[in-house]
């Protein structure tokens, strides 16, 4: 979980931190270890992501798209996957990412 934040504040800032809540200017994260991860069923389709070690919830101030668009791509750039979960997924880039 160390290194999720820490991706987050090398993008994005320094975080102001409150327990598993970190505020950045744009939007506030909340990170959970997820109790269900299980390495193997991660990799299956299309629920894989139900089993990822590591759920983040977000609320985002602003320009909602732009900003999810950016927060996954830093994520997959470093190597963690992740999958959008909102009211506004159609709208969101497609990005090509492999497990």
């Amino acid at each position: 979980m160390k290194s999720a934040a820490a991706q987050f504040e090398k993008r994005f800032g320094r975080a102001v931190k409150c327990g598993k809540d970190h505020r950045f200017a744009a939007f506030e994260m909340t990170l959970k270890e997820n109790n269900e991860h299980d390495r193997n069923k991660l990799r299956t389709y299309p629920d894989g992501f139900l089993y990822y070690e590591i759920t983040a919830e977000l609320e985002i101030y602003e320009d909602h798209i732009r900003m999810t668009d950016e927060i996954l791509k830093m994520l997959w750039e470093n190597g963690m996957p992740a999958v959008a979960s909102c009211d506004y997924e159609e709208e969101l880039n497609r990005y090509i990412f492999s497990l």
